[in-house]
């Protein structure tokens, strides 16, 4: 089987790698962006005041870092069987 690296330069070769690191703090990203939106949005329809805002970010960061720590987590077991 073909190395897919082949042929690459040493950066973009290190830009594969990185690449699931990216997708990993993206979703932890992701999440805590879209729960403080959702915060957002139900203090302002709801008109809670700043607690569904408070409470989306801090829901949002929670699941962002367990969706971070899974991924780190299955990255590293994938590097120790190489």
């Amino acid at each position: 089987m073909k190395d897919p690296n082949e042929g690459l330069s040493p950066l973009a070769k290190q830009q594969r790698a990185a690449t699931p690191w990216l997708n990993a703090v993206w979703q932890f990203t992701g999440s805590v962006f879209f729960l403080v939106g959702v915060g957002y949005a139900v203090d302002k329809y709801g008109g809670t005041g700043p607690w569904g805002l408070v409470v989306g970010g801090l829901v949002g960061s929670a699941v962002g870092f367990y969706a971070f720590i899974r991924a780190a987590n299955r990255l590293m077991d994938q590097d120790k069987k190489k």
